[in-house]
C-alpha cells in the first residue's frame, strides 16, 4: 500500500470516528434535555472535549507542518501559504471561534441587565437576602464577563499575530516561532 493510499485510508478512519463522537454528543446532549443533571452535562462536557482534541489533531493532520517546522528552524522564508498555515496553527482557534460566535450581543445586554439590578439593590436595605442576592447576580456577572473576555481575547490573538508577522520575520522571530510550532505538535492541547 502506498503512502498516500495509507494517508487516505487514515483519514477516513479519522473521519469516521470524528462522525461518531459528533452523533455521542448529540445522543447525550438528549439524555441532558430528557434529565438534567450536573452528571449527565459532566458527560456531555468530556465529550465535547474529546471531540473538540479529534477535531485538532484531525486539522493538524491536514497540515503540512514537518515542513513549515523544518523552514522555521532553518530561518527560510516563508511563502503566503506558510503564513496561513502558521495563522491557522496558532491563531486559528481563535479566528474561527470570533468568526462564528453569535452571541456578544447577547451577553452584553446579559450583563448590562445584571448589573441595572445591582444597581437597583444600592438604595434598598442591604439584609441577608439582599446580600445572597446581590451575590447570584455577582455569579450572573462573572458568567457574562468571562464570555467577554474570552470573545475579545480571541479577537485580540488574531490581531496580534497578524501585526506581528506583517514584515520580515528576524532570526529571533523564526526561532520563536519553530519552539511554537514544535510545543503545539508535542501537546494535545493545542
Amino acid at each position: 500500500m502506498s503512502q498516500q493510499d495509507q494517508q487516505s485510508q487514515k483519514a477516513q478512519i479519522q473521519t469516521q470516528q470524528i462522525r461518531s463522537s459528533v452523533q455521542k454528543v448529540l445522543e447525550l446532549a438528549k439524555q441532558c434535555n430528557a434529565a438534567e443533571t450536573s452528571e449527565n452535562y459532566e458527560f456531555l462536557e468530556e465529550q465535547v472535549d474529546q471531540l473538540e482534541g479529534q477535531a485538532r489533531e484531525a486539522f493538524q493532520e491536514k497540515l503540512d507542518l514537518g515542513a513549515l517546522l523544518a523552514k522555521l528552524r532553518a530561518s527560510k522564508p516563508l511563502t503566503s501559504s506558510d503564513l496561513k498555515t502558521l495563522e491557522l496553527l496558532i491563531v486559528g482557534d481563535a479566528e474561527y471561534y470570533v468568526k462564528y460566535e453569535s452571541e456578544i450581543e447577547e451577553w452584553k445586554a446579559q450583563l448590562k441587565r445584571v448589573l441595572d439590578q445591582i444597581a437597583k439593590l444600592q438604595g434598598e436595605n442591604l439584609d441577608i437576602d439582599a446580600f445572597m442576592h446581590l451575590r447570584a447576580l455577582c455569579r450572573e456577572a462573572h458568567e457574562a464577563v468571562a464570555d467577554l473576555v474570552f470573545y475579545f481575547d480571541a479577537q485580540e490573538r488574531v490581531a496580534k499575530f497578524r501585526a506581528t508577522t506583517q514584515g520580515a520575520i528576524d532570526p529571533a522571530g523564526y526561532h520563536f516561532l519553530a519552539e511554537i510550532v514544535g510545543e503545539m505538535l508535542a501537546s494535545d492541547k493545542m
